[in-house]
C-alpha cells in the first residue's frame, strides 16, 4: 500500500496569516482556523461557504462590508485576523498611525466588526482605526486573486517595481528616486527664488529711489538743528541787531556803562583793602566781574556787527531746512536716523546681487541633475526593455503549461506623457517610462489592459503564471486564489497545484479555495469546509484535517458520491507524489 506523504511545512515566510476568527457571518456561526506558513487548500462541496473565508480576509484587507452579511438573528458579526512576521512597509503605516507596532516577529490582530444596522468598526492592535488604513495595510499585506476581488497585478500603479524586480534594476531606481527627490527640491528653491527675486526687483526699485533721494540732499548728522537756528536769526535780524546795539552800549559805549562804573567800584574796593587786607579777596571777585563783563560786551559786539538781513540767505536755509524735514518724515525722526536709514537700504541692495547669485547656484545644479537623471532614466529603459523580453517570454512558457498556448503577454515601457523635460525625455519618480502588462488572451487580438481581455478563472490563472514568474520580486506576502481552479482539469490542473506549490515554497502564504485533488493534494495545509444543520438552522464547519481525513477529502474529490477503495488509493499515491 502507498504511503501518505507526511506534509512538509516550509520555512517561515516574511509575513503570514497565522489564525483567522470568524463569528456570525452569513452561515459561519463561529470558527477559529490556525492556520500555517506554505500552501493552503480550502475544499469542500459547492455552496458550503468557501468563498465565506475569502470574503472573511477580504474584510481584513479593507473591504467595505454590508449589514447583509451578518447571521440572521444576531446583532454582530466579527472577523480577526493574526498576522505574524509583518514586513516593514506595513509597520512604517502603524507607526505613522501612531499604533505600536512591537517586535518585527510580533503579532498584527486585525479586527472587523459589522453591526446589524450598518454599522460597523475596525480595530488594529486593538486601536480602532479607519478603513484608509485598514485597506494601506492589506495592499502591503494580502493579494485575493478572485472575481470581484482586489488583485495587485490589476492596478497599472505596480507593474514598473515587479518588472525592475526582475530586472535587477531595484538600487537603480532607489539611486534615481533619490536624485529625483533633490531635483524636485532644486525646482521648489528655484520657483521660491524667481518669486523672491520678483519681489527683490520691487523692492530694490524702491530701495534706489530712497537712497537716491536721501543722496541728493546729502544731510549731515545736526544739520537741521544749526539751520533752524540760523533761520530764527536771519527771520529776527532787525530786531536782533537793535538789543545787542543796546545791550553793548549800555555795557561799554555809553558814558554810564556798566564796565564803567564797574571801574570805579574796583578802585574802591582797592583803596578798601589796602586798609583792610581781608577785603583782598573781594577785589579779585570785582576784577573777574570786569573781565567777564569785557567778554559779554566783546560777544555782543561780535553778534550785532554780524546780524543783518539777508533774504537770500533766508531762502536757502529755509529750502534746505525744508528738505532735511521731508527726508525726516519718510526715513527717520533725527537726520541721525535718517542716514542709518540710508546705510541700511545700501547694504540690503547689496545682500539683493547675493540672492541673484544664489539663483544661479540653483539653475547650474538643476541642469546637473536633469542631465544625471535623463542618463540614469536611459539606463533604466533599457534595463527594463530587457526585462520585458524575458518576463514576457517566461509567462509565456507558463501560459502554454497552463492550457492557453495563443495568450500573449506584452510589456509596454512607454515615455511618460507628463512630467519634468530633460531633453527628449520627461522625467517621473521612477524614471522617464510608463510600464503597462498587456495581455492578448487570443490569437488575432490586439493586447490590452489585464482585467479588460479575460475574466474568471482564465484570469486568475494568467495571474497566477506572472506571479510564478515574479515570486522573487513580489512583495505581497499571502496570496488568496478563490477560483484558479474554473473550468481546468487533468494535467493543467497539476501544473496549477505546482504554481500554487511553488509560490509557497517562495516568500508567500498561499491560500486556495479549489475544488480540485490535482490541486488539493500538493497543499501543506488542508482545511475542509462543510455545513451542517439541526433542521432549523445551519452552519458551516471548518475542519484542519489531519492525515487520515486528508486521504478521504481528495478520495471525495476524485470519486464524488461513490469513494471506492481505487478511489482512496488514488488519494494516497497523489498525497504521496505531492
Amino acid at each position: 500500500m502507498t504511503r501518505v506523504r507526511k506534509t512538509a511545512t516550509p520555512s517561515p515566510p516574511a509575513c503570514h496569516l497565522a489564525e483567522l476568527a470568524v463569528e456570525n457571518l452569513a452561515v459561519v456561526e463561529r470558527v477559529r482556523i490556525p492556520l500555517r506558513p506554505g500552501f493552503v487548500a480550502c475544499t469542500g462541496e459547492t455552496g458550503v461557504g468557501k468563498s465565506l473565508l475569502v470574503g472573511a480576509v477580504r474584510l481584513l484587507a479593507g473591504a467595505r462590508a454590508s449589514s447583509q452579511a451578518v447571521r440572521k438573528g444576531c446583532d454582530r458579526a466579527e472577523v480577526e485576523g493574526v498576522f505574524r512576521n509583518v514586513p516593514e512597509a506595513a509597520r512604517a503605516l502603524l507607526d505613522e498611525a501612531g499604533i505600536d507596532s512591537g517586535e518585527a516577529d510580533g503579532a498584527l490582530v486585525i479586527r472587523r466588526v459589522i453591526g446589524h444596522g450598518g454599522e460597523g468598526a475596525a480595530y488594529v492592535n486593538d486601536r480602532r482605526v479607519g478603513l484608509a488604513l485598514l485597506a494601506g495595510l492589506g495592499a502591503e499585506l494580502i493579494d485575493i486573486q478572485g472575481q470581484h476581488a482586489h488583485r495587485s497585478l490589476l492596478s497599472e500603479a505596480a507593474h514598473g517595481a515587479l518588472l525592475d524586480g526582475v530586472g535587477g534594476l531595484t538600487d537603480d531606481v532607489a539611486a534615481y528616486r533619490s536624485e529625483y527627490g533633490r531635483l524636485k527640491e532644486v525646482l521648489a528653491a528655484i520657483e521660491a527664488a524667481e518669486a523672491g527675486r520678483r519681489e527683490a526687483d520691487a523692492r530694490t526699485a524702491f530701495l534706489d529711489f530712497a537712497l537716491e533721494e536721501i543722496g541728493a540732499v546729502a544731510p549731515e548728522a545736526g544739520e537741521d538743528d544749526a539751520l533752524a537756528e540760523e533761520l530764527a536769526r536771519l527771520s529776527h535780524a532787525e530786531r536782533l541787531k537793535s538789543l545787542s546795539e543796546e545791550a553793548f552800549s549800555q555795557l561799554y559805549a555809553d558814558p554810564d556803562a556798566v564796565l564803567g562804573r564797574l571801574g570805579r567800584v574796583s578802585e574802591a574796593v582797592a583803596e578798601i583793602a589796602a586798609v583792610s587786607p581781608a577785603q583782598g579777596e573781594t577785589g579779585k571777585l570785582v576784577a573777574e566781574a570786569r573781565v567777564l563783563l569785557e567778554e559779554a560786551a566783546d560777544a555782543l559786539r561780535r553778534f550785532r556787527d554780524e546780524t543783518r538781513a539777508d533774504p537770500k540767505r533766508e531762502a536757502e536755509a529755509a529750502a534746505r531746512l525744508g528738505a532735511l524735514e521731508g527726508l525726516k518724515r519718510k526715513y527717520g525722526r533725527t537726520l541721525a536716523e535718517v542716514l542709518a536709514t540710508a546705510a541700511e537700504y545700501a547694504r540690503e541692495r547689496d545682500a539683493a546681487g547675493d540672492l541673484s547669485g544664489r539663483l544661479e547656484a540653483l539653475e547650474t545644479e538643476r541642469d546637473g541633475l536633469l542631465k544625471s537623471l535623463a542618463e540614469r532614466a536611459g539606463h533604466l529603459h533599457a534595463g527594463r526593455r530587457e526585462a520585458a523580453e524575458r518576463l514576457c517570454a517566461e509567462v509565456g512558457g507558463h501560459f502554454a503549461r497552463l492550457a492557453m498556448p495563443h495568450a500573449r503577454l506584452e510589456v509596454e515601457v512607454a515615455g511618460l506623457p507628463e512630467g519634468i523635460p530633460a531633453g527628449k525625455v520627461r522625467l517621473g519618480p521612477e524614471g522617464s517610462d510608463r510600464i503597462r502588462f498587456l495581455l492578448a488572451a487570443n490569437p488575432g487580438e490586439d493586447p490590452g489592459p489585464l482585467a479588460k481581455v479575460a475574466s474568471g478563472g482564465e484570469l486568475s490563472r494568467i495571474l497566477l503564471a506572472i506571479k510564478r514568474v515574479l515570486i522573487d520580486v513580489d512583495p505581497l506576502p499571502v496570496l488568496v486564489f478563490d477560483e484558479v481552479d474554473a473550468g481546468i482539469g487533468g494535467a493543467v490542473a497539476a501544473q496549477v497545484g505546482r504554481m500554487l506549490q511553488a509560490l509557497a515554497r517562495g516568500r508567500h502564504q498561499v491560500f486556495c479555495v479549489t475544488h480540485l485533488p490535482q490541486i488539493a493534494s500538493l497543499a501543506d495545509h488542508h482545511l475542509r469546509v462543510t455545513k451542517e444543520t439541526d433542521g432549523t438552522r445551519t452552519r458551516t464547519r471548518v475542519d484542519d484535517l489531519d492525515p487520515t481525513a486528508r486521504v478521504a477529502e481528495v478520495a471525495r474529490m476524485l470519486g464524488g458520491a461513490k469513494v471506492t477503495e481505487t478511489t482512496v488509493e488514488h488519494a494516497r499515491e497523489m498525497l504521496a507524489a505531492g
